[in-house]
């Protein structure tokens, strides 16, 4: 029997793979655009990748730091203190009874479940007995943390959560600009044709864009007359200068008080020592004459910074004029949010190029684009030309 063909069909039949003649792509299908935004899409995927390393390994540096300081401050609480008490209850019945748990892994669920019930119960009753263990330590850690590390310079561990908290909210709102997933009022784009949503979304990212800059130097012309000591009437050039030159020594002094964290880890955290004591006036001394404080502040403040050889001193850098920098990144880590401004930014330009390349849809529901749906060249879901 001969097959019937639809007209203007080729006689052949449809090639393997070819939807049928007037069919509709399936929605979310891979969209395929123009040859000159394939670079975009590489650089849209690395960039993409790139910020959701950047918000994994800062989401868990925070966990991180806000657990450090709440063991810190459990266990370095008196022991005539509540909390030391029940910090050490729920401690040791988080421990002994998960240990239970896993010990038991081959025995009855009603043996486990008894057993991993009576290792906490314990573990709460006998807290009391070591509520003075590690009471000493842990407060000459969290007290060097605190008073003479990197941490000393951008506010403590609690620091150090919020700067994290500002990156992270920051790299999540490019996440979303990049996947079309910021939000946006759709209620005119919902009764128009796909080439007027289009239209509208490119007009509204370009906007989008103009404002996060505008916003972007607004935050940074504040930041640097308020903490980088710009003057206000200052030229843009001279406050970027400005800025740049701080961050400069700001970087120099980073560098050094890492130095010396690297050298004070091994007495502190693993022998125990006073973090005050163990730095002596000779190895501070000779510390400064190695660490380029002549090259950059001159041989006169450098022996100002000096002391007796027989005396000790917190491992915390000093500088000639100023004395110890405590808090000094905070203000650079003020930047975040003109820096991430300008991120979102670019990621709007870049949004709307990979639209007009035909890489990606403009509808912000579906907001499915390559980074789901595969490599660049696959079929694209709508075109608009």
């Amino acid at each position: 029997m001969s097959e019937k063909h639809a007209p203007g069909a080729p006689s052949g039949g449809l090639s393997p793979g070819a939807p049928p003649a007037g069919a509709v792509s399936r929605a979310g299908a891979p969209p395929k655009g123009a040859r000159w935004g394939e670079p975009l899409v590489v650089v849209d995927r690395a960039w993409t990748h790139f910020e959701i390393w950047l918000a994994i390994f800062a989401f868990s540096l925070e966990i991180f730091s806000m657990a450090l300081w709440v063991c810190l401050k459990g266990f370095s609480a008196a022991p005539d203190h509540p909390g030391a008490t029940v910090f050490r209850a729920v401690l040791g019945a988080t421990v002994l009874g998960t240990a239970t748990w896993h010990a038991l892994a081959k025995q009855r669920l009603p043996v486990r479940r008894g057993a991993t019930l009576f290792a906490v119960g314990f573990s709460m009753l006998i807290a009391p007995a070591w509520v003075g263990l590690g009471v000493n330590y842990a407060s000459n850690v969290l007290n060097w943390y605190q008073q003479a590390s990197f941490l000393t310079l951008v506010g403590g561990l609690r620091g150090v959560g919020t700067r994290l908290t500002m990156l992270l909210a920051l790299v999540g709102g490019s996440l979303a600009t990049g996947r079309g997933r910021h939000i946006v009022i759709d209620i005119l784009t919902r009764f128009v044709g796909a080439r007027s949503r289009a239209a509208m979304a490119l007009v509204s990212w370009i906007m989008s864009a103009a404002v996060c800059v505008v916003a972007a130097w607004g935050f940074f012309d504040h930041i640097s007359i308020e903490n980088f000591g710009a003057n206000a009437d200052d030229s843009a050039g001279k406050k970027i200068g400005q800025v740049a030159s701080q961050l400069g020594e700001d970087f120099f002094i980073a560098r050094k008080q890492i130095a010396l964290d690297v050298r004070t880890t091994p007495h502190v955290v693993l022998r125990g020592e006073t973090y005050s004591d163990w730095f002596t006036g000779k190895d501070w001394n000779t510390w400064l004459d190695e660490s380029g404080f002549a090259e950059r502040y001159g041989k006169e403040g450098t022996d100002a910074l000096k002391i007796p050889e027989n005396e000790t001193r917190a491992p915390l850098i000093v500088l000639p004029g100023r004395g110890e920098p405590r808090g000094e990144l905070i203000s650079a880590g003020y930047l975040v949010f003109p820096i991430g401004l300008l991120v979102i930014a670019l990621r709007f330009v870049l949004r709307g190029l990979l639209v007009l390349s035909g890489h990606v849809g403009a509808e912000t529901e579906e907001g499915d684009d390559w980074n789901e749906h595969g490599r660049p060249g696959d079929q694209m879901d709508e075109s608009y030309d």
